[in-house]
């Protein structure tokens, strides 16, 4: 019997009307919603591609670290060969970003071809690729935009997977032996470091050093020049790796804080603290709580947050008096310094301690310069003008402007500081071969017609410590005010509130001579180097 053709004038029946209009149907509004999703999925950022195809984990309006950090990563994408180094407080999501959403963007459109996770551990290292397993299996608005890559792989392992697009993720620990690895023509291609050293590897030199070695020595050499690699971190010492990231040529580093800028009134969250941390009251957290709502506009004026939608200022207050200064410092700000090694207390910086506008007729007026440019000076140290004015009640009013300079910049801006200000006195470092600087400025105030008193050559020959100390009567005396609105004046509070741990104490160096040559003036002697009197103390 010849076969029935296809094409019948016989009617078809109900039944097989129905079930080819739902095929129909149905392969209509798949293939709409993958086009809707493509659509989509075309030309977003990073930021905007996570919230889209991981909503769970991107349920907040994105932190300025956010903004930053993804705009660094969509610019890595066309260029190869970026080195990002990111310090941001620890729960800020650097993570999800970084080590989630970044890496499954670049797998599931196969722009790398060979991705590294590393972290302290390995195990922590295959938490972060579990993540990413849990996304590409079980994800369906990612799978039905990339059908390609998306599902379990051929290699499927707690430390590698491949994807179904060919792509391969590795998972490793610090030290590691990772020399030669490759993934059939690919050397790493892509390198995520998140949170590289732990607490214990900081509390030894040798660790750290251990760490650093294997950082410069194996791991950076392990991909080729268009390799690109992010470094996420949290401060947990001064000589964490991610610290020096930020000195190291090549890098693209940005420091991130809980805390933006302080609240104004000190003071008042002093006082709070008090009723917070009172361990003899059973209602001290309502208590405390209470006088925060009596008192929340002046004790919010002035501050700014990183991550408001998750963490308030009120919260991050909470969590410092709960834990501790030194630990507040290291895990939300990234300024690991402990409390307990510095000179002077907090309060000596509190709201009290700035002033608006200058005193309308000083008694002396001083200006003195750190060039930072001697024998002894600091890679990426700052060169500090202060500019002083001590009224006629014997307070000391300073501005400082801190920046890195070369010398041709640091004699422009003393003259136009100088102009500015209009000093009795202007001092200059002269140790080493800044004597030069001297005579660097004399000549360009004859060149613009200025008429200035000769530069003092300050020749410091008294250690540097002992001198800075000496600002500490005034200090707590409340005799020592700072110019509000100014970033350099800023730049100055915090390096004596970390003096004498700090990295730089370019400011106040250039404040301690600043007040020297205020206290020679007034005395009425030539300069010398010596430990003068200081300015009479009601």
């Amino acid at each position: 019997m010849p076969p029935r053709p296809f094409y019948s004038d016989e009617p078809i029946p109900d039944w097989m009307v129905h079930l080819l209009r739902r095929v129909r149907d149905g392969l209509a509004e798949r293939h709409g919603r993958a086009r809707r999703v493509d659509a989509s999925a075309a030309g977003l950022d990073l930021i905007a591609w996570s919230r889209f195809f991981l909503p769970d984990h991107f349920t907040r309006p994105p932190s300025s670290m956010h903004g930053w950090l993804g705009g660094q990563l969509d610019w890595s994408v066309c260029r190869r060969g970026r080195k990002v180094n990111l310090l941001a407080p620890r729960g800020a999501a650097k993570s999800t970003v970084a080590a989630l959403a970044y890496p499954l963007r670049e797998a599931v459109e196969g722009r790398e071809p060979y991705i590294w996770i590393v972290s302290d551990t390995r195990r922590q290292a295959e938490a972060h690729l579990g993540n990413l397993k849990n996304e590409l299996a079980g994800n369906p608005v990612l799978a039905r935009a990339y059908p390609d890559s998306c599902g379990r792989g051929p290699v499927w392992r707690a430390g590698s997977i491949v994807l179904a697009n060919g792509v391969a993720i590795d998972a490793f620990g610090t030290g590691q032996r990772i020399r030669g690895r490759r993934f059939r023509a690919h050397r790493p291609t892509l390198i995520i470091c998140d949170d590289l050293e732990s607490d214990d590897q900081m509390r030894s030199a040798a660790a750290r050093q251990r760490s650093r070695d294997w950082f410069q020595g194996s791991l950076m050499k392990a991909g080729t020049p268009e390799t690109n690699v992010v470094h996420l971190a949290t401060a947990l010492h001064r000589d964490a790796l991610a610290m020096r990231l930020c000195r190291t040529p090549g890098w693209t580093s940005r420091v991130f804080r809980a805390i933006l800028r302080w609240p104004a009134a000190i003071s008042l969250w002093q006082e709070w603290e008090a009723i917070y941390t009172a361990v003899d009251r059973r209602d001290a957290q309502r208590a405390a709580a209470r006088f925060y709502r009596e008192h929340r506009t002046e004790m919010d004026a002035g501050a700014e947050v990183l991550w408001p939608e998750l963490e308030s200022l009120y919260t991050l207050m909470c969590m410092r008096a709960e834990g501790g200064r030194a630990a507040f410092e290291r895990e939300k700000q990234n300024a690991p310094i402990a409390p307990e090694d510095c000179e002077w207390p907090e309060e000596y910086f509190d709201e009290r301690a700035w002033f608006d506008e200058w005193p309308a007729t000083p008694a002396i007026k001083t200006l003195a310069l750190d060039p930072s440019k001697g024998a002894d000076a600091r890679r990426g140290d700052y060169s500090a003008f202060v500019m002083l004015a001590v009224d006629r009640r014997g307070v000391l009013h300073a501005e400082a402007d801190l920046a890195r300079r070369s010398v041709a910049q640091i004699v422009a801006d003393g003259v136009a500081l100088y102009r500015r200000f209009r000093p009795h006195v202007f001092g200059v470092e002269a140790n080493q071969f800044q004597e030069l600087l001297g005579a660097e400025l004399e000549a360009e105030f004859r060149r613009q017609g200025v008429l200035a008193p000769g530069v003092q050559r300050i020749d410091n020959r008294v250690n540097k410590l002992v001198r800075i100390r000496r600002l500490g009567p005034y200090l707590a005396a409340g005799r020592l005010k700072f110019k509000s609105g100014s970033p350099g004046t800023l730049r100055l509070a915090d390096q004596l509130r970390d003096f004498p741990a700090g990295d730089h104490d370019d400011g106040p160096d250039a404040l301690e001579m600043s007040v020297r040559l205020a206290e020679q003036y007034a005395a009425g002697n030539a300069y010398a180097d010596g430990l003068p009197r200081r300015l009479p103390i009601e």
